[in-house]
């Protein structure tokens, strides 16, 4: 498989014993790029291996992007290589400052540089699949493992840290505090397969009616909690509406009779994580008790 080395050079007179001798290797493709607007297409669309770029450009600055490689979470980690004019030790500085993974002084041999690029291609193949492993085993610890939504100790963390950026920014939330009716009842005339099967789809038809910015966790047994960043108690409002309807529309509720109850409330100032998720679980009683919908607390 060959691995695509990007080299950022808009100086057709430069490097060109290094561009013919990178084109004949068979492990690798080499992609030219004279332009900053053809860097970024090109990171979207391709999975970029290592960069090479010379400080000899005209009108592309190498720097500029390395600084935008590093800011990009999904390319943050990929190598970069910044081929320097000779004794120009402050650009090295410059160049290291911008998160450049190694600078090449010439004169330098055809060889010595592609045992570089190989070797730093073997360390981030190395580094992604480590990543990925990371991610999966975040993705498993912050999944309830029934329904497959998010979990209550994922949700805690991100109502912690969205209280925290509210008393600083004022970035307004809501939570929807959700349950499934008289589950229990459920269990004993259908069984706890049928259930369980109920609160998954419950789960899942809810998740796939939100935006992406929101997320859906199951706090404890039939209870739910949706969490809406950047979103007012009238937002939840509509939000709960819009979920009602095509719940009722869905077989199993037709099948099953079964109907959710809703509350909802968002964030003051004075709040902790446990008063706002308390708040918005007290409106949820207040919708049983009074046998309504939805209730909304302030």
């Amino acid at each position: 498989m060959k691995q695509t080395v990007v080299l950022l050079n808009d100086v057709s007179s430069s490097l060109k014993t290094l561009i013919k001798h990178l084109e004949a290797l068979e492990d690798v493709e080499l992609i030219i790029i004279q332009a900053h607007k053809e860097f970024d297409l090109l990171s979207q669309e391709k999975r970029i291996h290592l960069v090479i770029a010379s400080s000899q450009c005209d009108n592309l600055n190498p720097i500029d992007i390395c600084k935008k490689v590093r800011a990009e979470a999904r390319i943050s980690f990929l190598p970069f290589l910044y081929i320097n004019k000779k004794d120009d030790t402050n650009n090295i500085r410059i160049a290291y400052e911008a998160g450049v993974t190694e600078c090449i002084n010439p004169p330098f041999s055809l060889e010595g540089i592609t045992l570089r690029i190989r070797s730093h291609i073997v360390s981030y193949q190395a580094l992604r699949k480590c990543l990925t492993q990371n991610e999966r085993l975040a993705l498993i610890v912050a999944t309830d493992s029934l329904t497959k939504v998010s979990n209550r100790m994922h949700l805690q963390t991100i109502i912690f840290q969205s209280i925290k950026e509210y008393k600083r920014y004022d970035r307004i939330f809501s939570l929807i505090y959700f349950q499934v009716e008289e589950i229990q009842k459920f269990n004993l005339l259908y069984g706890f397969a049928k259930g369980d099967k109920l609160l998954k789809d419950i789960a899942q038809t809810i998740k796939h009616l939100l935006r992406d910015s929101d997320i859906i966790a199951r706090w404890s047994g039939s209870d739910f909690i949706v969490f809406m960043p950047k979103s007012n108690i009238e937002n939840a409002g509509t939000l709960v509406k819009k979920l009602n309807q095509h719940i009722l529309k869905e077989e199993f509720a037709m099948v099953y009779n079964m109907r959710l109850k809703y509350g909802a409330t968002q964030v003051r100032k004075e709040d902790t994580m446990y008063s706002i998720v308390e708040r918005s679980n007290k409106a949820l009683l207040h919708s049983i008790e009074n046998n309504m919908i939805y209730t909304q607390f302030l």
